[in-house]
């Protein structure tokens, strides 16, 4: 072979090596661009982690709207993962109502409303009222699912929620594991006890607030950066989440101190609760006499009343959302045996001459299969049944009758006190209001749309009550012929056209 040869075949040769390194090289450089891409999609991927781990949820539970940024969360198809079970329907009535459905945990129950921005919250096995939450925006129906925002996810499941949108993830923590991880925190910086136990004191947390004990076992109040928010100088303190403050206790007394540290009411008290946050209306109790208190403390009922509000438990399925505060209006009272109301600027719109709130003496339970209940609210025209004795001359005897009449949210009279009873029946979830005397029945509903209100009550009411009797005891109040009913205060008949 001639030099010529050899030459080229060393050229061949050398420009086949560099051909093949130049390929390794650029498949080396595809390889690791597609691994980068990969790893890029990967991180860029929607991913959700509640507690630190990712989680896999239906492609569903979350939906993010492309042009707005706007998240809402399937309700019931997250409560598992945050430790919750989810029904439908509202708490404590029990129904299949697909447009409410309500979640619970050990220690608490949240009920959420198609189309509304109110969650309404409440302790299992307790008998108190609810406590409302407002949201921003209403829960929506989509896919024959309920969802609600970010927003109120924190609120009903007490969690927190956050979007990295640079990042495209959802960190969500839940309350046990951010008491786990703080109460370790907290004791390294020396407070033995860690976060206090109480359920309510521990949603504190979520608003970086968080209730220790120090060496002088008193609590106050610090955040997570140890700094401290309230001196630890009270016996006891409980949070109220709905209005962000704690109740406190020192010398047996009671008062509020705000998220910010501030006095807002003196201890001054046996015992305080909020029953109106909108309207900041406090009940208090000293030495068994209740009243109610404004924000600054100043007072809207005085402390002389035996009962203030009503028994819920004793009026079921009467969607009693505020046993102290009716209609975000009536206050009811009780004292010396007789009910009356106040307004929530503390005006007596009835006196206090009613023997009974509500008719419940007669039995309740399934008609014909229909469920009777004992009545107290009429909620579409905002009405309240109250009961008054009366005494009637039947021969030679007086026999105590109890009559039943009915008044609007404001003290207005729209049917007087002389009904025997007044219940509502359920029937495929339709709620209808009865009225009867002498065994007639009218509907009530019916009857208020025909008719206005004859008598605003005042703070006195005249003496009628012979004229009640008389009445009473020698008429129908209620006539089968005509359908009509007698007002027996004043004998003015009101036309009922019922037909």
């Amino acid at each position: 072979m001639n030099e010529g040869n050899i030459n080229y075949q060393n050229y061949k040769e050398k420009r086949l090596s560099k051909i093949i390194i130049i390929s390794i090289v650029i498949v080396t450089l595809l390889i690791i661009a597609i691994m980068c891409a990969i790893i890029y999609i990967q991180k860029k991927a929607f991913r959700i982690y509640i507690d630190g781990k990712s989680v896999n949820l239906p492609s569903d539970t979350i939906i993010i709207d492309d042009l707005t940024g706007k998240i809402h969360v399937d309700i019931a198809g997250i409560a598992s993962y945050l430790g919750y079970s989810s029904h439908k329907g509202e708490f404590k009535l029990y129904t299949e109502d697909e447009n409410k459905c309500w979640v619970e945990n050990k220690n608490e129950t949240a009920s959420f409303f198609l189309n509304s921005n109110k969650i309404s919250k409440v302790i299992p096995n307790q008998t108190k009222d609810y406590e409302d939450y407002i949201l921003q925006d209403p829960v929506i129906s989509k896919n024959n699912k309920l969802y609600a925002t970010p927003e109120a996810i924190k609120i009903g499941f007490n969690v927190t929620f956050n979007y990295n949108q640079e990042e495209n993830n959802i960190q969500i923590y839940t309350l046990p594991y951010l008491v786990q991880s703080y109460n370790q925190q907290f004791k390294k910086l020396g407070y033995k006890e860690g976060i206090d136990n109480d359920f309510n004191n521990q949603k504190a947390i979520l608003y970086d607030l968080f209730v220790v004990k120090k060496d002088n076992n008193l609590y106050g109040v610090v955040n997570s950066k140890n700094d401290e928010i309230i001196g630890s100088r009270y016996a006891k303190m409980v949070f109220n989440e709905n209005a962000r403050e704690f109740y406190v206790t020192s010398n047996n007394k009671k008062g509020i101190v705000t998220e910010n540290g501030e006095t807002k009411i003196n201890l001054l008290y046996d015992d305080i609760n909020m029953i109106d946050r909108n309207n900041g209306l406090y009940m208090v109790r000293n030495n068994s006499k209740y009243g109610v208190i404004g924000n600054s403390g100043n007072t809207i009922i005085h402390l002389e009343y035996e009962k203030i509000g009503v028994n819920v438990s004793s009026f079921p399925n009467n969607n009693i959302t505020n046993q102290y505060v009716l209609f975000e209006n009536s206050i009811p009272v009780y004292q010396n045996k007789k009910w009356g109301m106040f307004d929530i600027r503390g005006n007596l719109i009835l006196p206090l001459e009613f023997d009974a709130i509500g008719y419940s003496s007669g039995a309740t339970g399934n008609l014909s299969g229909k469920i009777v209940s004992n009545l107290l609210i009429i909620p579409n025209y905002k009405a309240i049944v109250f009961g008054k004795d009366f005494n009637i001359q039947e021969a030679n005897n007086t026999k105590k009758v109890r009559r039943y009449g009915i008044y609007d949210y404001t003290g207005n009279e729209l049917v007087v006190p002389a009904l025997d009873n007044a219940y509502f029946v359920v029937n495929a979830g339709v709620y209808t209001y009865y009225m009867e005397n002498n065994g007639n029945t009218l509907n009530i509903e019916e009857y208020l749309e025909i008719h206005k209100p004859q008598t605003t009550i005042n703070n006195t009411t005249p003496n009628n009550e012979d004229i009640i009797n008389n009445t009473m005891s020698n008429q129908n109040l209620i006539s089968t012929g005509d359908n009509q009913i007698q007002d027996s205060t004043n004998n003015n008949v009101l036309t009922n056209s019922l037909q």
